[in-house]
């Protein structure tokens, strides 16, 4: 028997017009107010239930706003001809990535595929869609001989998991996120929401040292109660993970029908890194695709050992 999904939440909230609280925990707003960046240049993909393309908070960042959606589009569940999103859950998460208001990039672009149609997957799917963010093809095309890599994603931001119960396994995508990052497109992944007990965090993509990993922080920069932590023991390797912690309480963005809603998960965490990752390599383009680099810690001491004396 499948769970009971919860259900989402009413969105009956107003667009913002003022800088969030999440926005401006993690300081976008001072990225885009000190260094004059947001995210431009950089495109993001997102593989969820779905996207309002015309929502006013995130139409104006779709690759196929002219209404040309061939190689932005992708939906392996239902054909569909044009982004549509019958949940709401990928809409809320893509516009906190890059939506006007609500973004951490709004200045980002994105293309979209439906790997959660039912808001349940399977690994073929989730596959067809990792596959479509690196070589996007157009909607009847062949993904084989018609896949155009220069037209592909530059980050992922996938805030889902596969449990056992859609047939996932822990190696079941392991393949496919490394090629993603020989590629050089950085992969986001929520970490679940199964949390507080060590260990919580189980389900593949985000097991994996590949996947970077986002744990969920309330206003106080508390960790979230629901938020899945490791150490990874699925596969035994007790990796350490998430890889790091984001706003995802409470997280005010876009829903469909040109509407605004909170809703809670890691799930909302995600692209929150996604977001500052479109930031980082929009202010310096030559990070674009050195995933390695981009992940890598910088400590205030590294930082002082490269100033220049004066």
């Amino acid at each position: 028997q499948l769970p009971n999904q919860p259900s989402l939440q009413e969105a009956n909230e107003q667009k913002p017009v003022e800088v969030l609280w999440n926005q401006s925990l993690i300081h976008a707003d001072r990225v885009w107010q000190e260094l004059h960046i947001q995210g431009e240049g950089i495109v993001i993909g997102q593989s969820d239930s779905g996207v309002q393309w015309d929502h006013p908070e995130i139409r104006d960042n779709y690759m196929g706003k002219s209404g040309d959606h061939d190689y932005h589009w992708y939906d392996p569940w239902n054909h569909s001809q044009a982004p549509v999103d019958i949940g709401g859950h990928g809409t809320h998460t893509l516009a906190t990535v890059l939506g006007e208001t609500t973004g951490i990039a709004p200045k980002a672009q994105w293309i979209a595929c439906v790997n959660l149609a039912r808001n349940l997957g399977n690994p073929a799917f989730y596959l067809d869609c990792m596959q479509f963010m690196l070589a996007p093809f157009p909607l009847n095309g062949d993904p084989f001989l018609d896949g155009r890599p220069e037209l592909g994603a530059n980050i992922l931001n996938n805030s889902w998991g596969c449990p056992e119960i859609e047939g996932c396994d822990a190696t079941v995508f392991i393949q496919a996120v490394k090629a993603l990052e020989a590629a050089g497109v950085f992969f986001v992944a929520s970490a679940g929401n199964d949390g507080p007990a060590c260990g919580s965090l189980k389900d593949p993509p985000s097991i994996y040292e590949q996947a970077f990993s986002v744990g969920a922080i309330d206003q106080n920069g508390e960790l979230a109660f629901f938020s899945s932590i490791g150490p990874v023991t699925v596969d035994q390797s007790n990796r350490i993970k998430p890889d790091l912690v984001a706003p995802g309480v409470d997280i005010l963005s876009a829903m469909p029908n040109n509407t605004y809603g909170k809703l809670s998960g890691t799930s909302m965490a995600g692209p929150h890194v996604a977001g500052t990752v479109a930031l980082m390599w929009s202010a310096n383009p030559a990070l674009i695709g050195q995933v390695g680099l981009t992940r890598e810690p910088v400590s205030y001491t590294h930082l002082r050992a490269h100033e220049t004396p004066e």
